[in-house]
């Protein structure tokens, strides 16, 4: 019995000093047992497309529609206590260059107008267009603008863009010859931002724009998924006491994920609201 003891104790010792050397063959630490527990989970950071506001994969279906997390713009604009309701100080036309931002958000409205000398940096925007020949924007809306046609494409829809960036200079000719109802005094245009464009839809082999969008199966669509691609419908029905501008269903506008939801959490659904200006 004496011998079985003996020969127990030297096989734990062996089994002991094989751990010893076995361990940095393997990369254990037996020094640190439960260290990797402990240890922080390395996080591998969103793609730059993810971060600029573009789903990887734009799924058709609103269960799988991309989260805010996953298609948030670079910049992240939540309307704060601390930012809601600025003033707005620009007084000369060289300051209206700069147009009047609230919360990270440009806001240009008959109450916020901008000058000729404000001039956005563009891109073109490979998406198709009815009527216009090209679609320009700012790179984050333009980016946005490819992910929500891509799933819109792929749900059986065929959005078209009527009209995107437009200059001072061309809004003082759209003011001179359409109806004030729906077209906005040059200045005061959200279209000289290159953050907003008017759509319509492809049914049936015809075009459907105007207020007949608003009730069409695409212009449903549209305004249902608007939001996780950070495009908000600028002017909803029976809010022109807010926003100065009558019902355009047509009219999306850029403003990232994060404030996109804000807007749709607001009763009137409105940017102004949202923000705390008028």
């Amino acid at each position: 019995m004496r011998g079985y003891r003996l020969l127990g104790a030297l096989g734990i010792v062996l089994s002991f000093v094989a751990g010893l050397v076995a361990g940095p063959v393997l990369g254990i630490d037996v020094s640190h047992q439960g260290a990797a527990a402990a240890a922080p989970v390395s996080v591998v950071a969103p793609s730059t497309a993810a971060a600029a506001g573009v789903a990887s994969s734009p799924s058709a279906t609103a269960s799988a529609t991309p989260t805010a997390s996953a298609t948030n713009t670079a910049t992240t604009a939540v309307a704060t206590t601390a930012c809601r309701g600025a003033k707005d100080t620009r007084r000369t036309a060289k300051q209206k260059a700069t147009p009047f931002t609230v919360c990270g958000i440009e806001i240009i409205n008959s109450h916020h107008t901008v000058s000729a000398g404000y001039s956005p940096k563009l891109v073109t925007v490979k998406v198709p267009a009815y009527g216009v020949p090209s679609v320009r924007l700012q790179p984050v809306a333009a980016k946005a603008l490819v992910a929500f046609f891509a799933a819109a494409r792929k749900a059986g829809y065929i959005p078209v863009v009527r009209s995107s960036y437009r200059s001072y200079a061309t809004q003082s000719s759209w003011y001179a010859t359409m109806s004030h109802i729906y077209t906005a005094a040059p200045g005061a245009s959200e279209h000289q931002s290159g953050l907003a464009v008017d759509l319509a839809g492809i049914e049936n082999g015809r075009l459907v724009r105007g207020t007949t969008l608003g009730t069409s199966r695409t212009g449903k669509w549209l305004v249902r998924h608007a939001v996780a691609y950070g495009f908000i419908l600028r002017y909803p029905t029976n809010e022109s006491g807010i926003t100065g501008i009558a019902f355009e269903p047509w009219h999306f506008r850029y403003v990232g994920v994060t404030a996109a939801e804000g807007v749709n959490a607001t009763r009137t659904k409105t940017l102004e609201r949202y923000l705390g200006v008028r």
